[in-house]
């Protein structure tokens, strides 16, 4: 796992390029190099896990010359190809995957990208063809961003490390402003800076003299055959299935650990691993004052399967490290568990580079309340739906039958929609009528667009496919690549190996989701491994109780910032509309936690990237 940059198409300049280095300096502590031709420049931070020697060191060039890498990730399956293209003619200097990506490249251009089963994100340089080919992983697990530039391209595995090139700026895209207001992230390929663009999961670039061309190699596939053995034989599958595919992200020179959080998937993936472990397990988890605390299962589960459990307790006062964590971000990110995340990643740092983590359960097997809320009803025609945004946020009875009079007389759409997103009655009624004139008529449109132009085999699963193609990248992996990396950790996902979730997706929806209730295949394999009073359906998230903590100083913290002058001057929200967004939730009337969090976190962010203020001063109730 490493960090990434780099640029082409005009002369190299070695101050920049060690600045762009010099900021990813947290995602490799144990190295760095940098790499330089007429043209082009590279560069890379490495954190050691396979070859520990310095034969696997970055950027890595091929013994002819022509070609150049550098690489971000791990490639499970290395040692196969490694014996592949040895049979092929090619010597290999180092025990490495990175050197299989670079002689894998030589032998199988563009097509390598089928052969790889594993996280990464990497950029070859051809000297040859005067070529740059970048490429991401097909679920999106590694980050990658580039600046398209006047005869130039640069990129790189953060966005922080595109700025100190002289051609890129920091400019804000209000159009991704409202997104992020209207979804909680900015979904790709925009982000929140106006010049900068992500490149997708399952995509490659090509740069050829100024000339930009991209491609797409996968895309979840949801309309292929169903899976027709019976149930029993499918539950074997998918066991067998998640075992090699845990097994597989096991290889490391270093020990490997696991978050666990006493919930099913990170319950199953940690159980797993320690069948395949020769020693204990260390696992890690985290609890929260004030509700959401869930270490009891974790301890239940680690009893259970026998792992070195640890774990730590979270209190108010992690907020206070909102701006250093906006700066890992990057981008506005309105999901709280960054910060449970940020801290159990510090936690196990103190003795792995490594964790497994149970992200990717939900996804593809329906596993989210708003998932399995749009598929409990019938479509029906739209009967009545409530004016106003208040009554989606009101509390109480009231506001209870609001909502499930909204959710009976309309369709499944409507219903994934309403928990997905932001009434744009309630965003425009926030926003400044200056920034809304900068608006004009946008809209975004990015989930609508998923749930109507799905490629699927049953019209149900449009919203498992909504959760794979934005909230799992532009969310999840997001936030657990920024927190995890941010400390110098490297989190790997087995329940998204790819080749576990082609076969999944081919499953079909009775076996994930049945009688209101997501998982079911995943739950009768889980029993296998997992005591029964973990798969009780529970409501708990890996989320802090930020609605509690708004009660208290948390929601004194918000109100200083939404009553500060720079708060007004910024043009965006209105701060009487914020104020008295506040003013609601702590009236115990609404619950506007994730409204008030959203809005919170935007401004944090602003400060860090847009103001250049102090990145490391906590934030506090004077702010």
């Amino acid at each position: 796992m490493c960090g990434i940059c780099g640029y082409v198409g005009k002369k190299a300049n070695s101050e920049t390029l060690e600045r762009m280095v010099s900021t990813l300096s947290h995602r490799g502590p144990d190295g760095s190099g940098v790499w330089e031709g007429s043209h082009i420049a590279l560069g890379h931070t490495r954190l050691a896990i396979i070859d520990l020697t310095d034969a696997a060191t970055q950027p890595m060039t091929s013994t002819d010359g022509r070609y150049t890498l550098v690489f971000n990730g791990e490639i499970y399956n290395y040692r196969e190809l490694q014996h592949e293209l040895a049979q092929n003619g090619e010597v290999f200097r180092s025990t490495s995957d990175t050197e299989v990506i670079l002689l894998g490249y030589r032998q199988w251009g563009r097509e390598i990208l089928h052969r790889l089963r594993g996280m990464f994100a990497f950029a070859i340089w051809d000297a040859e063809r005067q070529h740059l080919f970048l490429a991401r992983d097909r679920i999106g697990i590694k980050p990658l961003f580039y600046a398209p530039l006047a005869n130039a391209l640069v990129f790189a595995s953060e966005i922080k490390a595109l700025l100190p090139h002289p051609g890129v700026t920091r400019d804000m895209n209000p159009t991704g402003v409202n997104s992020y207001l209207t979804l909680g992230y900015v979904p790709g390929p925009a982000t929140i800076f106006r010049d900068i663009q992500a490149l997708m999961p399952g995509f490659w670039l090509e740069w050829n003299n100024g000339t930009l061309l991209t491609g797409q190699y996968w895309v979840p596939d949801f309309s292929s055959a169903p899976l027709m053995e019976s149930e029993e034989d499918l539950t074997e599958k998918l066991d067998e299935k998640l075992n090699d595919a845990v097994k597989a992200h096991l290889i490391a020179d270093v020990p490997v650990g696991a978050f666990l959080s006493g919930g099913v998937d990170s319950s199953l993936v940690a159980a797993i691993a320690q069948r395949h472990s020769p020693e204990p397990l260390r696992t890690y988890t985290i609890g929260f004052t004030g509700g959401g605390d869930e270490r009891h299962f974790a301890r239940t589960v680690a009893t259970h399967i026998n792992s070195r459990h640890q774990e730590h307790f979270a209190t108010p006062e992690l907020v206070k490290d909102l701006p250093l964590l906006v700066w890992h971000l990057e981008q506005p990110l309105f999901d709280n568990s960054v910060l449970p995340t940020f801290l159990v990643s510090r936690f196990a740092r103190e003795q792995v580079k490594v964790v497994l983590s149970g992200d990717g359960g939900d996804e593809p097997f329906a596993g989210y309340d708003w998932t399995r809320f749009a598929l409990a009803l019938p479509n029906s025609k739209t009967l009545w739906t409530p004016s106003g945004w208040r009554w989606a946020y009101q509390s109480g009875l009231k506001g209870f039958i609001r909502r499930l009079l909204h959710d009976l007389g309309n369709g499944g759409n409507s219903r994934y929609l309403r928990r997905m997103t932001v009434p744009r009655s309630l965003t425009r009624w926030l926003y400044t009528s200056g920034f809304s004139e900068k608006l004009g008529n946008h809209v975004d449109e990015s989930l609508d667009s998923a749930l109507c132009g799905a490629p699927l085999r049953d019209s149900r699963d449009r919203f498992t496919y909504a959760d794979l193609r934005f909230y799992l990248p532009e969310d999840v992996l997001f936030k657990v690549d920024r927190m995890s990396m941010a400390n110098a950790l490297e989190v790997r996902v087995p329940l998204l190996d790819h080749q576990l979730l082609e076969w999944v997706l081919r499953l079909p929806l009775s076996l994930r989701y049945r009688r209101g209730r997501g998982k079911y295949l995943l739950r009768k394999v889980a029993a296998r491994y997992l005591p029964h009073t973990i798969l009780k359906p529970r409501k708990q998230g890996f989320t802090v109780p930020v609605d509690r903590w708004l009660h208290g100083e948390l929601g004194d913290m918000v109100a200083a910032l939404f009553s500060s002058k720079t708060f007004e001057q910024r043009g965006i929200i209105r701060p009487q509309a914020a104020l008295a967004l506040l003013s609601m939730h702590r009236s115990k009337r609404y619950d506007l936690s994730h409204r008030i969090w959203s809005l919170a976190i935007f401004e944090v962010w602003a400060r860090v990237w847009l103001d250049g203020q102090d990145t490391f001063q906590p934030l506090s109730c004077d702010s």
